[in-house]
């Protein structure tokens, strides 16, 4: 009975392509204009076939039909934080057209149930989904919801790690990401190098943080003291910015800026290559520039 059961159970997992090919043709296969594939069945409903390993890809208007089905898949295959993620990126994209209103419209009833189903753990989802990503034009907006920040990245990025931490009375919040030119590329150089690298660390604290002396101190203990040569490119009452190097091999350049407001602290990296800086200077600077605090995201 054993060996019964075990050929039967081979022969359904055999039959299962065969089933889903079979329906295959009655589907309409489609392609956007962002890349993205899905079919459309009969009844005009879209199909998204495969899912792959989340990564953080940014929304766009152009791709908003593709999202919107790819985050409402993923919250049905139970990855809720990775389909809360994408939800919430379609929530940050202005709605300047129908398509997108209609879009965020659909958002708010999936989140509305979410809560609903998940009571206070919601909390602790929305939470691990606090990365937001949005395509315009030819840059990506990186924000955070509940960090408040957000920086535009006018090329292609791919995040490296995303790492949170809470406690009680804190929180912080890491991201790394690799950047490479020309936007729209889809890789990094043949030795798999990016251009450039960026950090963002930040946290939160119940309390006011008293100044930008404090916050600078602090940064100093958490990320560890080094060697860097630094030089002030500009300061004020809130944030400083310094170009740094260090003084081993192999020899690399960038920016740093320590940013406060009110409860959160932020240390903003861009590093590049010492070989690579002068040409990665520009790119470097409009990316440190925009970098801004919020009071909220959408």
């Amino acid at each position: 009975m054993h060996s019964f059961n075990k050929i039967a159970l081979l022969i359904i997992l055999l039959l299962i392509p065969i089933l889903v090919h079979a329906q295959m043709p009655e589907w309409k296969y489609y392609k956007d204009k962002e890349g993205n594939t899905y079919f459309i069945d009969q009844a005009g409903k879209i199909r998204i076939t495969r899912v792959e390993k989340y990564r953080y890809r940014p929304v766009s208007a152009a791709g908003i039909d593709y999202y919107l089905n790819y985050g409402i898949t993923l919250i049905g295959d139970h990855r809720l934080i990775e389909g809360l993620s994408v939800l919430k990126s379609i929530l940050a994209l202005p709605a300047d057209n129908n398509r997108i209103y209609n879009a965020q419209a659909k958002v708010t009833e999936v989140i509305k149930s979410l809560k609903k189903q998940h009571g206070t753990r919601y909390t602790a989802l929305d939470e691990s989904a606090s990365l937001v990503l949005i395509r315009q034009n030819s840059s990506v907006e990186i924000l955070n919801d509940h960090m408040l920040y957000s920086v535009r990245v006018p090329a292609s990025v791919e995040v490296i790690r995303v790492n949170d931490r809470a406690g009680v009375d804190y929180r912080y919040s890491g991201l790394l990401m690799g950047i490479w030119k020309p936007y729209g590329s889809t890789g990094t150089d043949p030795n798999g190098r990016y251009d450039i690298l960026l950090a963002v660390d930040s946290e939160k604290f119940t309390v006011r943080i008293m100044s930008l002396a404090q916050a600078l101190a602090r940064w100093q203990d958490n990320l560890g003291r080094d060697d860097f040569k630094r030089e002030t490119i500009s300061e004020s009452e809130n944030n400083v910015i310094k170009k740094f190097s260090n003084n081993g091999t192999p020899k690399y350049t960038g920016v740093e800026g320590i940013f406060v407001n009110d409860n959160f602290s932020y240390c903003v990296r861009l590093i590049s290559s010492d070989s690579k800086f002068q040409t990665n200077g520009e790119i470097i600077r409009k990316i440190i520039s925009s970098f801004k605090t919020v009071t909220k995201i959408y």
